[in-house]
Protein backbone atom coordinates (compact mmCIF):
# COMPACT_ATOMS: atom_id res chain seq x y z
CA UNK A 1 0.00 0.00 0.00
CA UNK A 2 1.14 3.54 -0.57
CA UNK A 3 1.88 4.14 3.14
CA UNK A 4 4.89 1.79 3.00
CA UNK A 5 6.65 4.00 0.48
CA UNK A 6 7.76 0.92 -1.48
CA UNK A 7 5.77 1.94 -4.57
CA UNK A 8 5.88 -1.48 -6.24
CA UNK A 9 5.12 -5.12 -5.63
CA UNK A 10 7.24 -6.84 -3.02
CA UNK A 11 8.17 -10.36 -1.97
CA UNK A 12 5.50 -12.28 -0.08
CA UNK A 13 6.33 -12.45 3.62
CA UNK A 14 7.68 -8.91 4.11
CA UNK A 15 4.85 -8.13 6.54
CA UNK A 16 4.70 -11.17 8.87
CA UNK A 17 2.71 -9.29 11.54
CA UNK A 18 -0.28 -9.42 9.17
CA UNK A 19 -0.29 -13.21 8.79
CA UNK A 20 -3.70 -14.88 8.90
CA UNK A 21 -4.40 -17.54 11.49
CA UNK A 22 -4.09 -20.20 8.74
CA UNK A 23 -0.61 -18.88 7.86
CA UNK A 24 -1.49 -16.98 4.68
CA UNK A 25 0.52 -13.78 4.33
CA UNK A 26 0.23 -10.58 2.33
CA UNK A 27 -3.33 -11.24 1.18
CA UNK A 28 -3.89 -7.55 0.54
CA UNK A 29 -1.88 -4.56 -0.54
CA UNK A 30 0.58 -6.15 -2.94
CA UNK A 31 -1.40 -6.54 -6.19
CA UNK A 32 -5.09 -6.67 -7.01
CA UNK A 33 -5.75 -10.39 -7.35
CA UNK A 34 -7.86 -11.59 -10.26
CA UNK A 35 -10.67 -13.93 -9.23
CA UNK A 36 -12.56 -16.27 -11.50
CA UNK A 37 -15.85 -15.07 -10.04
CA UNK A 38 -18.02 -12.92 -12.30
CA UNK A 39 -18.78 -9.42 -10.97
CA UNK A 40 -22.12 -8.80 -9.27
CA UNK A 41 -23.10 -5.35 -8.02
CA UNK A 42 -24.09 -6.82 -4.66
CA UNK A 43 -24.49 -10.18 -2.96
CA UNK A 44 -28.31 -10.32 -3.06
CA UNK A 45 -29.28 -13.84 -4.21
CA UNK A 46 -25.58 -14.55 -4.81
CA UNK A 47 -26.05 -18.32 -4.81
CA UNK A 48 -28.52 -18.00 -7.69
CA UNK A 49 -26.42 -15.58 -9.75
CA UNK A 50 -22.81 -16.66 -9.30
CA UNK A 51 -20.97 -18.10 -12.25
CA UNK A 52 -17.42 -19.30 -12.63
CA UNK A 53 -17.62 -19.77 -16.39
CA UNK A 54 -14.19 -19.01 -17.81
CA UNK A 55 -15.42 -18.05 -21.27
CA UNK A 56 -16.80 -14.68 -22.27
CA UNK A 57 -16.06 -11.05 -21.57
CA UNK A 58 -18.15 -10.56 -18.41
CA UNK A 59 -16.42 -8.42 -15.79
CA UNK A 60 -14.53 -10.39 -13.13
CA UNK A 61 -13.69 -9.60 -9.53
CA UNK A 62 -10.35 -8.15 -8.47
CA UNK A 63 -9.69 -8.30 -4.70
CA UNK A 64 -7.25 -7.08 -2.13
CA UNK A 65 -6.14 -3.66 -3.31
CA UNK A 66 -2.60 -2.95 -4.37
CA UNK A 67 0.61 -1.15 -3.48
CA UNK A 68 -0.66 2.10 -5.04
CA UNK A 69 -3.77 2.50 -2.84
CA UNK A 70 -4.51 3.96 0.57
CA UNK A 71 -5.06 1.75 3.63
CA UNK A 72 -8.87 2.01 3.34
CA UNK A 73 -8.80 0.12 0.06
CA UNK A 74 -6.23 -2.49 1.02
CA UNK A 75 -8.20 -5.38 2.48
CA UNK A 76 -9.31 -8.80 1.27
CA UNK A 77 -12.99 -7.85 1.29
CA UNK A 78 -12.48 -4.85 -1.00
CA UNK A 79 -13.40 -5.75 -4.57
CA UNK A 80 -13.33 -4.08 -7.95
CA UNK A 81 -14.71 -5.13 -11.39
CA UNK A 82 -12.83 -5.34 -14.66
CA UNK A 83 -13.09 -7.10 -18.01
CA UNK A 84 -10.82 -10.15 -18.33
CA UNK A 85 -8.91 -8.67 -21.26
CA UNK A 86 -8.00 -5.49 -19.39
CA UNK A 87 -4.70 -5.36 -17.51
CA UNK A 88 -2.55 -2.96 -15.51
CA UNK A 89 0.67 -3.16 -13.48
CA UNK A 90 -0.93 -3.45 -10.01
CA UNK A 91 -3.05 -6.44 -11.08
CA UNK A 92 -1.93 -10.02 -10.75
CA UNK A 93 -2.81 -13.35 -9.25
CA UNK A 94 -1.78 -15.54 -6.35
CA UNK A 95 -0.23 -18.92 -6.97
CA UNK A 96 -1.35 -21.34 -4.30
CA UNK A 97 0.48 -24.59 -3.67
CA UNK A 98 -1.06 -27.16 -1.36
CA UNK A 99 1.28 -29.38 0.63
CA UNK A 100 1.41 -32.92 -0.74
Amino acid sequence: MSATGIGATCAVGMFPDGAAQCGAVDMSGNVWEWCRTAWLENYDAYEENVTDEEEGSARRVLRGGSFDLSAGHVRCAYRHPHAPGHWDSPWGFRVVCAPS
